[in-house]
């Protein structure tokens, strides 16, 4: 398991994967104790998680089990944290520890809006669109908690846009669920990821694509 060594005590704050022990003393007779795997954002070393979190009782963090992280460029953060928990979950599992993580839910969803062919003339969309077919649609991916008939009246009328989305309000044709309704619902990591591959995999395919992050 990888070591906190080398992890700076002070500086700005950070995002961390960690497991903390909640039980050294197993029912079932197990020698490894009963730990839990989480996420917390805004704290700048290992020794505040616990304070961050507000644990009940007396427990202390696993040792070896804190990593910290971050976007990697291509993945958002969240992605990155999502993923690294699960792996640290599985590590801890396969090792004999009893870890107290229930098995994510499908409650996620990723859609498909296709829009006004006019959003084709913003700079930022033929940038990131540089091989585009001008005789295919106009398509926006995203990932939602909500259904995605919910997210199309949102981002119809405006609300709940980022500014990412102002290309969206008033010009939402209809949703394009040919494109993503056999994959839904899951749980969200696997709402990012295919989010993000969705996208790419239809820019591939010449349309013109927003979001898909």
């Amino acid at each position: 398991m990888p070591s906190t060594s080398g992890i700076s005590s002070s500086g700005p704050s950070r995002s961390w994967v960690y497991a903390v022990v909640l039980d050294r003393t197993r029912a079932d007779g197990g020698d490894l104790p009963v730990v839990r795997v989480g996420r917390v954002n805004g704290v700048n070393r290992p020794g505040g998680i616990l304070r961050k979190c507000r644990f009940r009782g007396k427990r202390s963090i696993l040792a070896g089990s804190v990593t910290p992280y971050e976007s990697d460029g291509l993945r958002s953060k969240l992605e990155v944290g999502l993923a690294l928990e699960r792996e640290l979950i599985e590590k801890l599992r396969r090792e004999g520890y009893r870890v107290t993580n229930r098995p994510p839910r499908a409650t996620c969803h990723v859609y498909v809006i296709e829009l006004d062919r006019s959003v084709r003339t913003h700079r930022d969309v033929k940038r990131n669109n540089p091989h585009a077919d001008p005789l295919k649609a106009c398509l926006y991916v995203g990932q939602t908690r909500r259904t995605p008939d919910e997210r199309f009246r949102e981002h119809a009328t405006g609300s709940g846009l980022k500014k990412g989305g102002r290309h969206l309000k008033g010009k939402c044709l209809r949703l394009r669920p040919d494109l993503y309704e056999v994959f839904n619902p899951m749980p969200l990591l696997e709402s990012l990821v295919l989010e993000r591959e969705l996208a790419e995999d239809l820019r591939g395919e010449g349309y013109t694509v927003l979001g898909g992050h």
